[in-house]
């Protein structure tokens, strides 16, 4: 235990641990001073008025990747149902299939 309270071996240890650590801390202090653009970022000036608006513009055009999409049961996938809102409602007159025909087994409910 005396190694590690030697300030020598205390910087060794973090030299040789460098590649675990030191892109980590990279991408952080690149996204923090990306957060704060709006202000200049973590040591810079702040922008004038007509840099801010260049600031607020989308970097590209493209579509948000972020798109909600409707999760499909495999009755949806079978159908080819795209929204849920196009789900057929199934008629209570309908005969059962299978085994729930004598009435005895009870008909099994869709949970979501």
């Amino acid at each position: 235990m005396d190694l590690f309270l030697d300030s020598n071996a205390r910087i060794l240890i973090l030299l040789i641990t460098a590649p675990l650590w030191l892109p980590v801390v990279k991408s952080l202090w690149e996204e923090v001073n990306w957060m704060l653009r709006d202000e200049g970022g973590v040591f810079g000036q702040l922008p004038n008025n007509r840099e801010r608006e260049e600031l607020q513009k989308p970097l590209t055009s493209a579509e948000d990747p972020l798109v909600e999409e409707p999760i499909l049961t495999p009755f949806d996938r079978e159908r080819g149902v795209r929204s849920m809102g196009a789900r057929r409602e199934t008629k209570s007159e309908e005969e059962p299939k299978g085994f729930a025909r004598s009435g005895k087994i009870k008909q099994p409910t869709r949970f979501r």
